[in-house]
C-alpha cells in the first residue's frame, strides 16, 4: 500500500469516528437503547351455545335483540369478538325455521357474530341448503343483508371442497396487536343424528388429530392465542363428564388455550391438566360467556391468564307488536326493523287458534329422551290414526317445544299462554299473555314441537325389525336413569304399542354407528338384553318374529337416522309433513286436550 493512500485510509477513519460521536451527542440518551417489551393485553370472547334460531327470548332469558344490545356495552370494556359453535340454525322457532332460516343467519350478521363452526343441526336440510347459509353469512354488507358478513370453519371434514365452499379449516382475527386463531370442530357422530345423505360425501375425521394440525399450523403463522369453537357438550357437571371434557383433556399441552363447546345445554367451565380452558353455555342465549384471555402481543407471545364468567341475560317484554324497541334497557332496534316482514307473514299464516289445553304438554330437558311424555303420545298418535296403521312411532328428540310453547308469539295477547319451568314443576305465563287455564293452541305452536319438515312414512315392518327398534331406542340409556339421563334423541315415544325394558341389562345393539358403513346393530329375542316384551295396545303379543305389521314414523328414522338402521331397507310410502299431520289430528284429538288424560303406560322400566 503506498503512502498516499495510507493517509487516504487513516483520513476516512477518523472521519467516521467525529461522525458517530456527532451523531452520539445528537440524539438523546435511551433512544438507540432496547425497544421495551410488549405489554400483555385482554381481549373478551363473547359467545352463545347451541342457539337454534330463538331469535325472540326463550322463557325469561336470551333473544337475539337483547344479547345484541348487551354485546354492545359489553365490548366498551375489552377488544371483543364474538362466535358461536354449531347449531346456529335448525330445530329452529317458526320465525326462523319457518323461512328456511334466513332469518337466523342474518340476526347473526346483526348480532356481530365473527366466526362460527358447523352443529349437526346446521345439515337437518342437506348440503344445498347449508351452502346457502354459508353464502348468506358470508354475503356482503346491502339492505337485503344487513349486519356483517362472517366465516364457517371446520377443520375436520373429509371432502369438504368438493360439497361446500367458503369453508376454511380456521380463522385468524387480528385485535389489539394480537392475532387470534380460530379452529372449528365438528361433532364426531353428527351424521348419525341427521337423515342420512345430509352430509353428502363429507366424512368427519378425529377432532383431536385435526384440531392439533390446525393449531400447529396457526402457531407456525404466528398466532399468540388459539382458540378451539367445537360442537362438543358435557354431559354432567358433578362429576364432570362429556365430550367436551374428553376433547380439551386430549390436546397437546401448550397448542391450544381455549375451547369453546356446545350442544348439550348445559353451562360448565373447568380447566385440563394440559392448561386448556373449556366451557359451555346452557343453549337457545338463556345465558352467554364472557372470556377473558390475557397475552403478549408479539410473534409467539404466550398467554398469561385466561377466565370465563357467564351472564344470564333477562329480557324485557317487546311492547305490543314486537316492531320496536319503545323504553327497554336492551334491545337492539336494527334487529326488530329486520324482523318485521317476517313477523308479519308468520302471523297471517300461523296465529289462527285450533284448540286448548288443561294444562300445557311439557317437554324439555331430556325428560322426553328418557321417559313416555303425553306429547309424544299425542304425536304419535296422530301418525297412527291419521293413516289407520298398526303402529305409530316418533322419536323423542323429533320434538322440540311444549305444547303450546312460550317460543312462538301469536299476536293477540288476549290468549293464555303459559309454559312449565327448566324443573316441570310451575308454570309461568308467556310474556305479554293472560296466565291460567284452559291454554289457547294455535298452528304456530304445531310447528315449533315439529320443526324439522320431515315427511310421515307408512310402511310394512316385521316384529323382528319392531323388536329391533325398541331395542334401539334405549341402547343409550344409562342404568338407572335419573333426572339429569338422557337416553338421547333416539328414545322411542310410541302409539299402538307397549314396551317392557330392563336397563339393568346391557343392550343387544352392537357395533359402531361412525364406521363407514356403519356396524351397529341391534339383537333381540334374548332375555337378556333390555326389551323385555312387546305387545299391541290391547296386550296381544308382538312376537320377535316375521310376522307383519304396518308403521308410521318419520322418513328420518326410515333412512337410519338415529341409528335405525334396521329400517333403512328402501320401504315406505311418503306421506305429509309430520307438521302437518299433527296439525290435522287436532282436529280429530281436540279441540279441549288434558295431559293428564294419557295413562304413561306404554313405555315402562322394571328392575
Amino acid at each position: 500500500m503506498g503512502v498516499s493512500q495510507t493517509l487516504t485510509t487513516r483520513r476516512r477513519g477518523t472521519l467516521l469516528l467525529v461522525l458517530l460521536a456527532l451523531v452520539a451527542v445528537a440524539i438523546p440518551a435511551g433512544v438507540l437503547a432496547a425497544k421495551p417489551a410488549q405489554q400483555p393485553v385482554t381481549i373478551q370472547l363473547l359467545n352463545v351455545s347451541d342457539w337454534h334460531g330463538n331469535i325472540d327470548p326463550v322463557a325469561t332469558a336470551g333473544g337475539a335483540w337483547n344479547i345484541s344490545a348487551r354485546w354492545k356495552q359489553d365490548r366498551l370494556a375489552y377488544p371483543s369478538i364474538s362466535l358461536t359453535a354449531g347449531d346456529d340454525f335448525g330445530a329452529s322457532p317458526p320465525l326462523s325455521g319457518f323461512f328456511d332460516e334466513v332469518p337466523a343467519v342474518k340476526t347473526e350478521r346483526l348480532m356481530g357474530i365473527q366466526v362460527n363452526t358447523f352443529g349437526n343441526h346446521d345439515f337437518d336440510k342437506g348440503i344445498d341448503h347449508l351452502q346457502s347459509m354459508i353464502d348468506l353469512a358470508a354475503a356482503p354488507t346491502s339492505a337485503e343483508n344487513p349486519g356483517k358478513p362472517f366465516p364457517y370453519v371446520a377443520a375436520n371434514l373429509a371432502n369438504l371442497d368438493a360439497n361446500l365452499t367458503g369453508v376454511k379449516p380456521f380463522k385468524t382475527i387480528n385485535i389489539a396487536k394480537l392475532k387470534v386463531a380460530f379452529i372449528g370442530i365438528v361433532n364426531e357422530e353428527a351424521p348419525t343424528i341427521v337423515s342420512p345423505g345430509n352430509f353428502g360425501t363429507i366424512e368427519i375425521t378425529d377432532g383431536v388429530a385435526a384440531a392439533t394440525k390446525a393449531a400447529q399450523k396457526a402457531r407456525q403463522t404466528g398466532a399468540n392465542v388459539v382458540v378451539v369453537i367445537t360442537h362438543k357438550g358435557m354431559d354432567t357437571v358433578s362429576p364432570p363428564t362429556g365430550k367436551l371434557k374428553d376433547f380439551a383433556e386430549a390436546l397437546p399441552a401448550g397448542l391450544v388455550d381455549v375451547v369453546i363447546g356446545d350442544h348439550t345445554n348445559i353451562q360448565f367451565s373447568g380447566t385440563a391438566a394440559n392448561g386448556v380452558l373449556y366451557h359451555e353455555n346452557a343453549s337457545y342465549g338463556n345465558t352467554y360467556a364472557k372470556t377473558l384471555i390475557t397475552a403478549t402481543p408479539k410473534k409467539g407471545g404466550t398467554v398469561s391468564a385466561k377466565s370465563v364468567s357467564f351472564v344470564t341475560p333477562v329480557a324485557e317484554q317487546l311492547p305490543p307488536g314486537n316492531a320496536t324497541c319503545g323504553t327497554l334497557t336492551y334491545c337492539d332496534q336494527a334487529i326488530l326493523d329486520m324482523l318485521v316482514p317476517y313477523r308479519t307473514a308468520l302471523a297471517a299464516a300461523l296465529d289462527g287458534t285450533i284448540g286448548t289445553t288443561t294444562l300445557p304438554f311439557d317437554r324439555g330437558g331430556n325428560i322426553e329422551r328418557r321417559q313416555e311424555m303425553p306429547i309424544g303420545d299425542l304425536v304419535a298418535d296422530g301418525m297412527r290414526t291419521t293413516y289407520g296403521v298398526d303402529f305409530g312411532f316418533i322419536t323423542g328428540g323429533s320434538l322440540r317445544q311444549q305444547f303450546p310453547t312460550c317460543t312462538y308469539a301469536p299476536v293477540d295477547t288476549t290468549l293464555h299462554r303459559s309454559n312449565y319451568n327448566a324443573a316441570h314443576t310451575t308454570l309461568a305465563p308467556c310474556a305479554g299473555y293472560a296466565a291460567g287455564g284452559p291454554y289457547d293452541l294455535v298452528k304456530g305452536d304445531v310447528y315449533a314441537v315439529l320443526p324439522f319438515g320431515n315427511n310421515v312414512i307408512t310402511r310394512d315392518v316385521t316384529g323382528h325389525q319392531v323388536w329391533q327398534m325398541l331395542e334401539n331406542g334405549v341402547s343409550l340409556c344409562p342404568n338407572p336413569i335419573t333426572s339429569s339421563s338422557t337416553c338421547a334423541g333416539r328414545f322411542p315415544q310410541v302409539s299402538g304399542l307397549k314396551v317392557t325394558y330392563k336397563l339393568a341389562n346391557p343392550t343387544g345393539c352392537t357395533g359402531s354407528e361412525l364406521s363407514n358403513p356403519p356396524t351397529w346393530a341391534c339383537a333381540t329375542g334374548a332375555a337378556t338384553y333390555r326389551t323385555q316384551s312387546v305387545t299391541k295396545s290391547d296386550g296381544t303379543p308382538v312376537p320377535d318374529d316375521g310376522t307383519i305389521y304396518t308403521l308410521a314414523t318419520t322418513d328420518f328414522t326410515n333412512t337410519g337416522g338415529d341409528a335405525y338402521f334396521m329400517l333403512k331397507d328402501g320401504q315406505g310410502v311418503t306421506r305429509d309433513r309430520d307438521a302437518n299431520v299433527f296439525l290435522s289430528y287436532m282436529e280429530v284429538a281436540g279441540p279441549n286436550l288434558d295431559p293428564t288424560s294419557f295413562p304413561l303406560d306404554r313405555v315402562t322400566f322394571v328392575p
